[in-house]
């Protein structure tokens, strides 16, 4: 197989002391160079790719970001050439952060589902060579890297080869290598624990629901108090009784995005070994609809007692999230709890495919770390009010609550509903409009996306780096 060299060139300064060029090619590459090309091809005699750092970017998320997109290009230019084999030569970069963005744009453009393909495309491998970035930072880019990816193959997994019970399993598997810990509820302990809102969604499946519990807790860490991530698991959503109609369902295997991003973060956690205390909580059911199912009007009672008139089945993934912040609530004294879920198609209008719909209660304090995170990660989030008004959305005549506004900015009325549920800090990270594109954007796609979870990591890292309560 014919091997691709890719050298990262800083500028015309560098030309002169490279000997992967000749003069004539030196000139040409020097030329390209100076009009503002990202890199420029040089075929023969062998395969090379110059790729020219982008002094104009300023700001280093910027950079970083233009850093990406240029690696991706180059990637799925080598594919359409059919090369899978490359070497990534930083000649004099000097930046290790803008490598290891090039580096982590390989891994994850890489990526592609093709678990029930017959004929498979070979998979794009690459060796760095670096005098700047150490072994131990590309080899830790590459385990998070591939993190992100098993959290996209998750999402990507149709319904017929990923139900609730085989999502928890996901979770167990190789958790312990990494040092977390994994609780699987029993199905006795789940049917007797009185949370009304998952085991009323999963009353319209002929499958099992589950509960996962995650922990990652090193021997030190420096929160007392716990932050608790809780990702929405709904494996299939037909819509319940309100059934999906057209082309909405079409995605609706992607609606455990949330799940799988909260399993993806722990273990990143864990393999960057941050002296943090995190729990992971994933409620995983399917929406589907029979004989038993929830109809509107119908009314359940949650795992703290609260009661909800349910006005749209359709409305399902907040009782999942609500229940888990409820037990949260009770039983972790969490210092923040951050909710992750593909939960309105508001959130989607609202910011398309470019951000998450972000809301918080009392985490005024992590909402800098979570936007500096965004920026450098380019997984951004847009904040949106959780005014006191939009709570009359949710007012009931039969319930304590309905699990359903009128429509109106439905994603913060979602919130709004599952903030009810506790008094600790609060994050919603609505990832409707991000976790699956039906194109390619750059290193995004198509597919699953697993957006939010390079987000999260980089959060988590930041905050590790301050003093905790």
């Amino acid at each position: 197989m014919k091997k691709v060299s890719i050298i990262l060139l800083r500028g015309d300064d560098s030309l002169s002391g490279c000997r992967r060029f000749t003069e004539e090619e030196a000139g040409y590459v020097a030329r390209k160079a100076a009009s503002d090309a990202d890199y420029c091809v040089l075929p023969f005699p062998e395969y090379r790719i110059a790729v020219f750092y982008p002094i104009k970017e300023t700001q280093k998320s910027q950079r970083w970001e233009k850093v990406r997109r240029t690696a991706s290009d180059i990637l799925h230019l080598l594919q359409k050439e059919k090369l899978y084999e490359a070497e990534v030569l930083d000649e004099d970069w000097a930046d290790t952060a803008s490598v290891e963005a090039f580096v982590e744009s390989l891994h994850l453009s890489s990526y592609s589902f093709s678990e029930f393909k017959t004929e498979k495309k070979p998979a794009f491998s690459f060796h760095v060579v670096s005098e700047y970035m150490e072994e131990g930072r590309l080899r830790l880019t590459e385990r998070l890297c591939a993190e992100v990816n098993r959290a996209k193959y998750l999402v990507d997994l149709p319904f017929s080869a990923l139900n609730a019970v085989q999502l928890a399993e996901w979770a167990q598997k190789g958790a312990s290598e990494l040092g977390l810990e994994v609780k699987v509820w029993s199905e006795e302990a789940l049917a007797s624990s009185g949370m009304g809102g998952l085991l009323g969604v999963n009353k319209g499946s002929v499958d099992k629901p589950s509960f996962t519990e995650i922990e990652y807790r090193p021997a030190a860490p420096k929160n007392k108090k716990p932050v608790v991530l809780v990702g929405k698991g709904v494996v299939f959503d037909a819509g319940g009784m309100n059934i999906k109609t057209g082309n909405y369902m079409e995605d609706m295997k992607t609606d455990m995005a949330g799940a799988a991003l909260v399993i993806g973060i722990m273990r990143s956690l864990a393999v960057l070994g941050l002296p943090l205390h995190v729990k992971g909580l994933v409620p995983a059911t399917d929406n589907r609809l029979n004989g038993n199912a929830l109809v509107c009007g119908d009314v359940i009672r949650m795992y703290d007692g609260t009661t909800v008139e349910i006005t749209n089945t359709d409305a399902e993934g907040r009782l999942l999230l609500a229940d888990a912040v409820a037990y949260a609530q009770k039983n972790l004294d969490p210092a923040l709890i951050v909710t992750m879920a593909t939960l309105t198609g508001a959130a989607s209008r609202a910011l398309g495919s470019e951000g998450i719909a972000a809301m918080q209660e009392e985490a005024d304090a992590y909402v800098p770390l979570l936007q500096q995170a965004g920026e450098d990660t380019h997984e951004r989030l847009c904040f949106f009010p959780m005014w006191k008004e939009y709570e009359k959305e949710l007012e009931s005549g039969v319930a304590d609550i309905k699990n359903c506004g009128n429509g109106a900015a439905g994603m913060i009325t979602a919130a709004k509903f599952i903030r009810r549920f506790t008094t600790a800090p609060f994050v919603h990270l609505d990832v409707a409009g991000v976790e699956y594109l039906h194109r390619r954007d750059a290193y995004r796609g198509p597919g699953a996306t697993a957006f939010g979870l390079r987000l999260m990591t980089e959060f988590f890292r930041m905050l590790a780096q301050q003093e905790m309560k």
